[in-house]
């Protein structure tokens, strides 16, 4: 087997249960509404970076408090997670997510895709003038001589 398939594999057993540990142990609301958004693993499997999301609004508090809470969280992953060696993390904000969720904010406000595409059964204005056209084209005595 490949390393890179272990490595992906570990790697999502650990985003599966640091996910449930985060549900689960911290009494801290804050912790509670992280959302584990990936983990990328060392080819060795010894160092995880968790990247999780939660409110932007308090983004400098849940960093602070993940921060404290990374010991808790590395030794519960140590005990369900079954390796040779316990798995070093660090947990990190996911900015790409947040980025993600930027954009698709900015595309709904554009309102991109919505009005840009004709409702059903309705030709879109460049059709319209190519189909004219074709039309012309396909006329008696124009374009093609029988």
């Amino acid at each position: 087997m490949a390393q890179g398939e272990r490595a992906a594999r570990v790697a999502e057993q650990i985003q599966r249960e640091a996910a449930r540990f985060l549900l689960e142990e911290p009494s801290d609301p804050l912790l509670r509404s992280i959302t584990i958004t990936g983990v990328r693993v060392s080819p060795d499997l010894r160092h995880a970076r968790i990247l999780y999301a939660a409110g932007a609004e308090h983004r400098a508090e849940i960093e602070r408090r993940a921060r404290l809470f990374e010991p808790f969280l590395q030794r519960e992953l140590a005990r369900r997670v079954r390796l040779r060696y316990a798995v070093e993390i660090e947990l990190r904000w996911d900015d790409g997510f947040e980025h993600s969720l930027r954009l698709e904010q900015i595309f709904a406000e554009l309102g991109t895709g919505k009005h840009d595409r004709p409702a059903d059964g309705e030709v879109a204005p460049a059709d319209q003038d190519h189909d004219q056209g074709r039309e012309r084209d396909q006329e008696p005595g124009r374009g093609e001589s029988s």
